[in-house]
């Protein structure tokens, strides 16, 4: 897959939040759910047309966020792919928040899934198409980013 020029943007309603623990339920008729270990940043203070400069201000802090994603609804039935990554229990997160005081550069964070005690994925921010600094001036255009968001 190409590079895009910019973000591609997809929502993740409130039901998809579970705990780092919880189980995962797939919606009938899945055929292929997936998961990807990302990383979630939590805004601390209201965030509307950030200069990229000052976005880590709006930071409160970092957690582990498993995007899980149904890829057939998403890729293969057409329209956004809010539908392949929105089902209930498609965001476990945590276990924990940590602060931006403890995260002195959120761009060298080694992060991993695993699945059913399985380690299925290894990574790190750095390979992040779009920095942290990047996607909150980038999303803070288009909508106010709330604390919490």
């Amino acid at each position: 897959m190409p590079v895009p020029k910019e973000p591609i943007l997809f929502m993740k309603p409130i039901g998809v939040r579970v705990g780092c623990n919880d189980a995962v339920v797939l919606p009938q008729g899945s055929v292929k759910g997936d998961w990807e270990v990302e990383l979630g940043v939590v805004i601390g203070t209201r965030a509307r047309y950030v200069p990229e400069a000052d976005a880590l201000n709006y930071v409160a802090g970092y957690c582990v966020v498993n995007d899980v994603s149904e890829r057939e609804y998403q890729l293969e039935r057409g329209g956004q792919w809010d539908k392949g990554k929105g089902c209930d229990t498609f965001g476990p997160v945590g276990p924990w928040l940590v602060t931006t005081d403890e995260v002195t550069d959120p761009q060298a964070l080694p992060m991993w899934c695993e699945v059913n005690g399985r380690r299925m994925q290894n990574g790190n921010t750095r390979t992040m198409v779009f920095g942290v600094r990047q996607l909150v001036s980038y999303l803070s255009r288009f909508m106010t980013l709330e604390p919490g968001t």
